[in-house]
């Protein structure tokens, strides 16, 4: 029997078949009110027009890539980088001014000199040693989310436990406090809603600028606290952190670098966490081939970072002219990738389209590579790891609630569920 999962996949399918204009194709990718089934246009997309130039896709002329073997070597190339250049496509005049002056102070969109520094500085809290040193505590606020819903027998896996963990544990390493938590939720959906590249509007922009001086205000009192008093935690130790040159983050850098540590350190955890989830829910026979084998957990986290990735989209901006795909990118052309595309490429991943919880190799993108690659990556495969043997040993009898359908936030940038009800 058809799942109605695989009827919409199969009808999406259908339609994206019938395209043949790769501008009108896109639109639809980036059309903020139409999420869900994704993959049936990017493959049409990429097999259209795997490297295509359009403004469509950022508001000024850009190449926007779909192919895995494209998309590494632009990720991997030395002058092929993120850096402010790529924070101009938030740019909506003075009304967003404040948004994307965080932009630019954030890793993503600093200096080259500049990212490098602040990235060593603050990849001294995301050492192995450091990541292994969370598991007892990342176990603990699993075992106490599981413990407040199981008495109920249903949950919104979103609200009551994929934002919850990595939202506790991001704000513990930077030192917030508990009682704060709650006020980071808004703050954060409209962040991440003010970062997609279709579908802004006034409404968004004023949720985005009310979000980033939420942010601000927040931390700027937060590291004044902690500069009165020091404490082991992430906070005081960007504050206190040297260069070789003596040199100190200033309090610009300190708040953009808060900021994107929660923003990447609990939006993409969170959306990792409920596709993989509701992936895994869709195909029961890889949920129950792990219960028995839970040793193919971590294979099976690399599948669902792959089957369907967090972070959609990434910006790069190259300084020097270099061929792609038998295509010249010229120097500070702006080149979007599509990592759910490349992640689904069948050029480099054999049925790419099949969850196979024990594909290897499985070389995905979803975490970037070269000069860029996520700082947190190897917290949030502990996270996700830890989150599913969990979920698989208290939870075995975790199913979708079919009478409250999930749904997708309207964004793209950072693909994620905006409620997906379960029982139990």
């Amino acid at each position: 029997m058809r799942t109605s999962n695989q009827q919409v996949v199969e009808h999406d399918q259908s339609i994206a078949a019938a395209l043949d204009d790769p501008q009108e194709i896109l639109r639809i990718i980036l059309d903020p009110a139409r999420r869900g089934t994704l993959y049936p246009y990017l493959h049409r997309l990429r097999e259209t027009a795997p490297i295509l130039r359009t403004d469509q896709a950022t508001g000024r002329p850009a190449w926007v890539l779909t192919r895995h073997a494209d998309i590494r070597l632009a990720l991997k190339h030395p002058d092929v980088r993120s850096d402010a250049r790529g924070a101009e496509v938030f740019d909506v005049g003075p009304k967003g001014r404040h948004f994307v002056d965080m932009q630019r102070n954030t890793l993503l969109f600093l200096p080259p000199d500049k990212h490098d520094r602040v990235r060593r500085l603050i990849s001294r809290a995301f050492t192995p040693r450091s990541v292994d040193l969370r598991q007892d505590r990342i176990q603990g606020v699993l075992d106490g989310l599981i413990d407040r819903v199981q008495p109920t027998g249903h949950m919104d896996f979103v609200h009551d436990f994929a934002f919850r963990l990595p939202m506790v544990v991001i704000c513990e390493m930077l030192g917030v406090p508990t009682e704060d938590l709650p006020q980071f939720y808004d703050w954060a959906q409209d962040s991440s809603r003010r970062g997609e590249i279709g579908g802004i509007n006034e409404e968004v922009v004023r949720r985005g600028e009310e979000a980033t001086l939420g942010y601000t205000n927040y931390f700027m009192k937060l590291i004044e606290d902690h500069r009165k008093r020091p404490r082991f935690d992430l906070m005081t130790a960007l504050i206190d952190a040297e260069d070789e040159d003596g040199s100190r983050l200033s309090d610009e850098d300190l708040v953009g670098s808060c900021y994107i540590l929660l923003q990447a350190g609990h939006g993409t955890t969170q959306d990792l966490l409920g596709m993989g989830t509701l992936a895994l829910l869709q195909h029961p026979e890889q949920f129950e081939y792990l219960k028995s084998h839970p040793q193919a957990i971590p294979t099976a986290v690399e599948e669902l970072l792959r089957f369907d990735t967090s972070v959609q989209i990434s910006q790069r901006v190259s300084d020097v002219a270099f061929e792609l795909g038998g295509t010249e990118i010229g120097p500070d052309e702006v080149c979007v990738l599509f990592n759910g595309g490349a992640n689904r490429d069948p050029a480099r991943f054999s049925e790419p389209d099949r969850l196979d919880i024990q594909r290897t190799p499985n070389p995905h993108v979803s975490f970037g590579l070269g000069r860029h690659t996520c700082l947190g990556a190897s917290l949030a495969r502990m996270e996700l790891c830890t989150a599913l043997e969990t979920l698989l040993r208290r939870l075995p009898e975790l199913r979708v609630d079919e009478e409250h359908p999930h749904a997708y936030r309207d964004s793209l940038f950072l693909r994620g569920l905006e409620t997906l009800p379960l029982r139990f």
